[in-house]
């Protein structure tokens, strides 16, 4: 119950924050909003989250652990809220739990597993957007520090490095020691595919979503939002990534020559407009779950 009442206070904040900036005057809505481009952006949003809800039955096949699409959706829509809950690890904690529930799989390799899904997620982005920043007006030095923090993450993911850090935090969390498989980046390229899809689908919705605002952006704004959102989950005292990944879309933005009114409005918004992409998983994970109990009692 503390958890949802935290969730609760936390949506609450963003909403009062939105609404004391639009009256004074530092989000201002424009006049003309494309409704088409709004809704596109929607339906695409609401895409992605059913693609990485999806992500964790593809990567757990790889290693072994076969379960249900249903159950993939229902153990990623169940917990997708507790990402707002300080330290970011009871996400992971909650879906490997709903699965080693289930289908009683060593609840230790579940989580090691679902936080390999965010890794490989956050390499992949990584990668494709330090291609995106050639082409921004940027310093060397910082294209230099973003390809150098990709080398790092591709260091920690494919070496034995990144497992003794996972063991110490289970333990840390659980209790317990245990040992890991090694992940190979020749065997996770069939997996790829699943989280560049659902990667692709946020940038492609909130390239959409800025369109819908009359935003003048370039083909180089897909990357915004996978590499804000990325900032948001490394930036471990934010829950939920919450001011980290509106601040680097303000910045963005600005490099791309928006003015800091419309992406500050843009930014704002895109929080609200994410809130109802992870309500949709919510709430579709309900449904699937009340609908899986009333099978089983009948």
């Amino acid at each position: 119950m503390k958890k949802k009442w935290f969730t609760y206070f936390v949506y609450i904040s963003i909403l009062f924050l939105i609404i004391q900036l639009i009256r004074h005057d530092y989000i201002i809505i424009p006049e003309r909003l494309n409704y088409q481009y709004l809704s596109l952006s929607f339906l695409l949003l609401f895409a992605g989250f059913l693609v990485q809800g999806l992500s964790y039955k593809v990567i757990l096949k790889k290693y072994g652990y076969k379960i249900s699409a249903k159950d993939s959706l229902i153990s990623f829509g169940l917990t997708v809220l507790s990402r707002y809950i300080p330290g970011k690890f009871w996400v992971h904690l909650g879906r490997a739990g709903y699965i080693n529930k289930h289908y009683n799989y060593p609840l230790n390799e579940l989580v090691y597993i679902s936080l390999n899904c965010q890794f490989i997620g956050i390499w992949l982005v990584f990668l494709f957007c330090s291609f995106g920043f050639i082409t921004l007006d940027i310093s060397v030095v910082m294209k230099i520090i973003i390809f150098s923090i990709w080398i790092l993450l591709s260091f920690l993911i494919f070496t034995r490095y990144f497992h003794k850090m996972t063991q110490w935090v289970v333990f840390k969390t659980l209790g317990k020691r245990i040992n890991l498989p090694t992940l190979s980046l020749k065997n996770l390229f069939n997996v790829f595919p699943v989280f560049i899809l659902y990667w692709l689908l946020y940038a492609v919705a909130f390239y959409v979503l800025s369109l819908g605002f009359t935003a003048e952006i370039g083909y180089v704004a897909l990357i915004y939002f996978p590499l804000s959102t990325i900032v948001g989950i490394v930036s471990l005292f934010a829950p939920g990534g919450i001011g980290t990944r509106e601040a680097s879309l303000v910045g963005l933005f600005a490099m791309g020559g928006v003015t800091t009114v419309l992406a500050t409005t843009i930014s704002a918004f895109s929080r609200l407009w994410f809130l109802a992409g992870e309500l949709f998983a919510f709430v579709l994970g309900m449904i699937l779950n009340v609908h899986k109990n009333a099978k089983t009692v009948v």
